[in-house]
This record gives C-alpha cells, structure tokens and sequence, in this order.
C-alpha cells in the first residue's frame, strides 16, 4: 500500500472519531484513573509487608506517604488491618469502575462513528455513476459495507482503551521500578527491545496476511450472492454439483488464506508468552538474590513481579492491538477506495453538473452524438474493433408523439436511453431536451420527469403498494389504482389474498415475468412524467395485455419511447426508428417503413408473413 494511500486510510480513521473527541478525551481520562489506582495496589501491598508488618520505611513514594499519614500512619494501619485491605478493594473497584467508563466511551464512540460512516457510504454508493456499478461486484460492495466498516468499529470500541491503557502502563512502571531499584530494573526491561521488535514485525506480516484473508471472503460473499440470485437458474438446468464445486474451491482458498492468518496470529503468543515467562524468570531469580543479600525488601520485591505483569502483558496484548490496528487499516483502504470515486456530478468523465430546472414539456434531440461504454464495460468485439456503441445519431422526437425503437440485440436501443437519462454520457455531440442541453440540466430534476421502465424491472421485497408508490410516496390509494389499470395489473393484484398489501418476495420473485412488468409499467406511469420510455417491457406480456397497455399509453399526452421486437406493439407508433450498429437507418411512420420494403417491412413479413404486409 502507497504512502499516499495510508495517508488517506489514516484520514478515513481519523475522519471517524473527530466528532467524537469529547467522549475519547472522557475515555483516555478514565484509563489514566484506572491506571493509576492499578499501581496504586502493589504500591499498598509492599507497605502493607515491608512497613505495617515489618520494620522498613515506608516506601520512597510521596502519594503512599500521604496516604498512610491520612489513615493515620503505619501505628494506625499495624492496629487497623482492614484499612489496609479496604484500601487495596478501594484501588481496584476504582480501576474497575474507570476501565468500565472508559470502555463505555470508547465503544459509544465507536458505534456513532460507525454510524455516520456506514450512511457516508450509503449515501455515496447511490451518488457513483452507473459505469462504476456496472463493474463493480455487488457482493464485494456489501462485504465492504459490513464486515469491513465493523472491523474498523470493533478496532476502536475495543482496542482504542486498550492503546491507552498499555502505553499509560509502560510510561508509569519503568520510573516506578526505577526509584525502587535501579539495578533490577535493567533486568526487568531486558527483553522489552526484543518485544517490541517482535510486535513490530507481526504487525506488518499480520496486515498482509488479513488483506488476503478480506479479499477471500470478499470474493466468497460475491459468488454466494451471485449464487443466491440466480438459483432458479441453477436449479432450472440442474447446475447444483458444478456450482457446489465453484463454491467450494473458492471455500478452500478462503481457508487456506484464513489459515495462514490465525497461525500468525497463533505464532504470536506462543512466542510472545515465551519471552514474557523468560522475562518474569530473570526478574524473580534477581530479585531473589538480591533479597538474600538484603539489597532489596520482600515487599519491594513483590511489587517488581507485579509490576513487571503490569508491564509485560500490556506489551503482549499490543500484538493483538497491532493485528486489529492492521485489520482496521486494510478495511479503511477498501472503504477508501470506494469513498475515492467520484459522484456523478463531480465525475471528470461526465458533463459538468447541471443547475437548471427548466420545465419539460418532451421534446427531445440528438445531434451528432457518439458513444462508447468505459473498456470494462465493452463486449469483446467491440474492444477489438475500437468501435463506439453510438456514432453521429441525430433524430427529432417532437413533444407528445409516441417513437418505436426496433433493431437487433446490441443495436444501441437501450444505450440511447442510458444516455437521455444521463446515466451515462456521450463522448461527442449534445442530447436537448426542450431546446436545453441535458449537460445544463440537474440531473435528479430531469430524471424526476423521465419515467422509465427498464429492460429487466426490479422490484423491491415490500407490498405491490409500496412498489408502485416509490416513485410518488404522497399518492393518493386510487392514483395507485389508476396507474395499475393503464398497467393491466389492477384486476390481477384485486384477485391476490391480500390485494395492494401482497408482498412480493426479493426482486419480485413471487411473481410471473408479465405480472413484474406491469407492476414497473404502474410505478412509471405513476409519476405523470412527461416523457415515458419503455425498454422492451413488454416482451413478457400476451398479445391482449400488450394492446390494453398500448391503448392506454396512447391516451396520455406524453412523449413516450416503447422498444419492442414485436412490430404489432410499433404499429401504432407516430414513427418507427430502426438502429442498425448504433446508427439510425430508418425513420418514418409504420405505414411508410412498410412500403418501403426495409428492414421494419422484413421483420413485419417475418412476424406476420407477407399476405399480412398492409396495415
């Protein structure tokens, strides 16, 4: 990873908790209590030994002294027992309450940070252009979305006190140590270089080997995904064996890279819980000599051993603080990335954002334009060949006439329609609506005035209700009914058990291909958009659904777009255009294309045969 990119991780983190700071600040106070109340108890113990019990000065400690002097003074403490003990329980119910407190901080803190970046990156998944959801992989999106935003969350709930609290342990115990003997403590300090390179380097090997263990489970997550939403598929030709096997070679590499991980990991402490045994080793051995010479009180030596846990474990515990920090910093990288691309209005690959709201009345020109989807996105021919999607389409579609599109798969059809709605836009020339260039106009605004129903319509696992109001939350109940009638689906939802309120299960899946375009048909329909486009939607509709649908499409006063391979669903239309390999090759009413034996009269004669060639 670039030093830029850890930079931008690092601001990512950061940019998380700022808001947060009054509650951090709470936090790394509440630790610092903790910690000094923890010292406080072995420091309670060598007096408790070497001075109330035996003979030796108080230790060299100007807070004990105060302390001893306010219960009274070592006569007080030798004749009250219980002071002594009810002051060491008093120290660590102190530490307990602080360690709690500033845990509490931490991870509320966490949990609001979390959230404020969980709905930043909502709120941007929705604002990236189409190119870019086209390419990326909804299942890696939705592991970034979770699992890695959590494992950011958990780092700073968890381990952020923890930070605190070690660094608080090792700052405090080596002067501690020192004032009591300066000599031992050498040997108490001994191994911490070892430590400290040790963590060191599990750090950087440990950040690698979770990147790895991420991507895996990223790409275990897209399959299962993919799996999931195509399982009438793999049912439907019997693909169950294959695609288990699909699923279980990329299960055995996400256990492998796993594996790999958690031995690091299991590395770690075996080896870490070594130096910290050869550690407490040499300190009691020392310790001891030097107690056989009189050099140290026993007490005194007590408080090493304590003190030396008090240290060594903190320092243990910062490997896994490390492990967690790396972890946190690969899924803030992957965060990054996604935080990094640009919204579609601040995308140098589109038009510059639009500001105007000029009332749209449907007409609609192309002049000149050319396009070619983004590399990622091209069909291999096209990649070979360089070619674009579009070249130099020019057409009129006056205000309130009705167009039909026809042309083979991969003629351009649905790309125009991309670009009138600006998901995407074109490499050269302008697209008006209404004298106005699209590129002038805010694009939620034109769109609120597009009503469009896609080539597969999706709809949303709630109530036919809900998904024919998403578009118009604020319609009135017999709005919806209307909407359905002009669909053909009204009566088909009345005959369901619970009408309106009949949930549909994920991406419609409850209902026919038919039934899932008509509902999209009602939700378009109900926004009263001036301009109406309809991509192929209804392919999946009977013949006499098809015409009610056409009947009640050519009632409204909008300009409407319908692209059908069924020329009975062109007939009607004010005028056909025919795309051949992103340029028109004919326009004229139906009436005329026929007469002129091109390609709408040979799909009409296809269709319908030759003795059926006049309207």
């Amino acid at each position: 990873m670039a030093l830029s990119d850890r930079t931008t991780d690092n601001r990512l983190l950061y940019g998380m908790l700022a808001p947060q700071l009054p509650r951090l600040i709470g936090a790394i106070a509440a630790t610092a209590l903790a910690t000094l109340c923890a010292f406080a108890v072995p420091l309670m113990v060598q007096t408790m030994i070497d001075s109330v019990f035996g003979s030796a000065p108080l230790p060299p400690f100007r807070s004990i002294r105060l302390l001893v002097a306010a219960v009274g003074g070592v006569d007080s403490l030798r004749a009250h027992l219980w002071l002594g003990g009810l002051l060491i329980i008093g120290f660590t119910l102190v530490d307990s309450a602080g360690v709690f407190t500033a845990g509490r901080l931490s991870a509320v803190a966490a949990e609001r940070g979390a959230r404020v970046l969980r709905d930043r990156l909502y709120g941007h998944l929705q604002s990236v252009s189409v190119a870019y959801h086209a390419q990326a992989s909804s299942g890696d999106l939705l592991q970034r979305c979770t699992s890695d935003l959590d494992t950011i969350r958990r780092f700073f709930a968890i381990q952020l006190s923890e930070v605190g609290r070690a660094l608080a342990m090792v700052v405090l115990a080596i002067p501690v140590m020192l004032r009591l003997h300066p000599g031992l403590t050498m040997v108490a300090v001994a191994l911490l270089p070892v430590a400290f390179g040790f963590t060191y380097r599990f750090f950087a090997d440990v950040q690698k080997a979770f990147e790895r263990s991420d991507e895996a489970e990223a790409e275990l997550s897209a399959l299962l995904q993919e799996h999931l939403s195509g399982i009438r598929v793999v049912r439907a030709f019997a693909r169950e064996p294959w695609e288990f096997r699909r699923f279980a070679r990329r299960n055995e590499y996400h256990r492998r890279v796993t594996m790999k991980l958690l031995m690091l990991l299991a590395r770690y402490w075996g080896t870490s819980t070594v130096l910290v045994i050869i550690q407490l080793g040499a300190v009691l051995v020392a310790g001891t000599l030097l107690a056989s010479r009189g050099e140290i009180t026993v007490g005194a030596l007590l408080v090493f051993l304590m003190l030396e846990q008090m240290l060594l474990w903190p320092i243990r515990q910062m490997g896994m603080v490390l492990a967690d920090l790396g972890k946190a910093r690969v899924a803030a990288g992957r965060i990054a990335e996604i935080l990094a691309q640009p919204s579609e209005d601040a995308d140098p690959q589109l038009a510059g954002p639009g500001t105007l709201q000029p009332p749209v009345r449907g007409k609609i020109e192309f002049r000149n334009v050319s396009f070619a989807y983004p590399a990622g996105q091209q069909s291999p021919v096209e990649r070979e060949a360089r070619a674009p999607t579009i070249a130099e389409l020019s057409f009129t579609i006056e205000s309130g006439q009705t167009i039909g599109f026809l042309g083979a798969t991969g003629s351009g059809k649905t790309t125009v329609l991309m670009l009138l709605a600006r998901l995407y836009d074109p490499d050269s020339g302008e697209i008006l609506i209404d004298g106005v260039d699209i590129t002038r106009i805010e694009r939620r605004w034109m769109r609120r005035h597009i009503g469009f129903v896609m080539q597969e319509p999706f709809l949303f696992a709630r109530t036919l209700r809900e998904n024919i109001s998403l578009v118009r939350r604020s319609a009135h109940e017999m709005e919806v009914f209307a909407a359905a009638r002009s669909a053909a689906i009204h009566e088909v939802i009345e005959s369901f058990q619970e009408g309106y309120e009949t949930p549909v299960g994920e991406k419609g899946v409850t209902l026919s291909g038919g039934q899932k375009q008509r509902v999209a048909i009602a939700r378009a329909l109900l926004t009263g958009s001036p301009i109406l486009v309809f991509d192929d939607s209804l392919s999946a509709v009977d013949t006499r659904t098809d015409a009610r649908i056409r009947e009640a499409l050519f009632e409204r006063q909008a300009t409407t777009i319908l692209v059908s391979h069924r020329t009975t669903t062109l007939v009607r239309c004010d005028k056909v255009f025919v795309f051949d390999n992103g340029r028109l090759v004919e326009q004229d009413s139906p009436r005329s294309l026929l007469s002129t034996g091109g390609h709408f009269a040979r799909t009409w004669q296809q269709q319908h045969g030759a003795q059926n060639a006049d309207l």
